[in-house]
């Protein structure tokens, strides 16, 4: 009895570590589908995102071209200004500038989303660098904005002469941020389009 006792304690203890082998590969299994799945998500979240970037620097670009021929007309037309009023102290405001503001707002909510879904980890770093850079740099651009709109509210429209001259650098200045800006956007969406590539296999 003790051969036959012996035996079936050896299939038992067989079939347990068999029983458990199997759990340890189903739970192995399990996790590596659920990575694989996870992997896949990020995947599609950062091409969602790279595209979203793609489109909002093509619109930031598009931005730019728009205004800069404006902001360097308008800068003129406040040099004009001013001589006009240091020769003859009349103030006329150059009908140019009506048209419309010198504010160009650049769009960063795609870049922004970026952020908070955690996918810049995902870019090369390249790519990252690129972003990080333009949008730097838009965010400079939006502070020379809020900085001309402070100075100009201070001024003392009795004061022709600076006001002109305010308005004719912050015009100019602007012009020159737009065109330190709009290479840095290329570059960025020539990356982004890399990203974006299909891969060989």
């Amino acid at each position: 009895m003790t051969g036959r006792a012996s035996g079936e304690r050896r299939s038992g203890l067989g079939r347990s570590l068999f029983e458990m082998a199997l759990v340890v590969i189903s739970v192995l299994l399990a996790l590596t589908v659920d990575n694989w799945r996870d992997d896949q998500q990020k995947a599609t979240l950062t091409t969602s995102v790279l595209g979203a970037l793609a489109q909002e620097l093509a619109a930031n670009r598009a931005a730019i071209d728009e205004a800069l021929p404006f902001q360097d007309r308008s800068s003129q037309a406040f040099r004009d200004a001013l001589e006009r009023y240091v020769a003859t102290k009349e103030f006329v405001f150059p009908e140019e500038a009506r048209s419309r503001s010198a504010a160009l707002r650049f769009s960063s909510a795609a870049y922004e989303s970026a952020v908070i879904a955690q996918v810049l980890p995902r870019i090369q770093v390249d790519t990252l660098l690129k972003l990080s850079r333009v949008y730097a740099e838009q965010d400079a651009y939006a502070d020379l904005q809020r900085n001309y709109a402070s100075a100009t509210l201070q001024v003392d429209f009795a004061d022709g002469a600076r006001y002109f001259r305010l308005l004719s650098n912050e015009y100019a200045q602007l012009a020159e941020a737009e065109r330190r800006i709009a290479p840095l956007i290329d570059a960025a969406r020539e990356a982004v389009a890399q990203e974006l590539a299909p891969t060989p296999r």
